[in-house]
């Protein structure tokens, strides 16, 4: 279980970094925004994972 909850982390990490450079090539602001936004709900999900992960003693 730990290693799931790890290897969940990592791909949140990686997709909110994917965003966030994906937002960055974008030169239209509507785009910028939708993908803003989908990193920003990344990063929230990789947040209570960790909480999580914490709560169980998973570091």
């Amino acid at each position: 279980m730990n290693n799931a909850f790890k290897e969940l982390l990592y791909q949140e990490q990686m997709l909110a970094n994917k965003f966030a450079e994906l937002q960055k090539e974008m030169t239209d602001p509507q785009l910028q925004k939708v993908y803003q936004g989908m990193e920003m709900a990344s990063r929230t999900r990789q947040s209570m994972l960790s909480e999580k992960m914490r709560g169980y003693g998973i570091v």
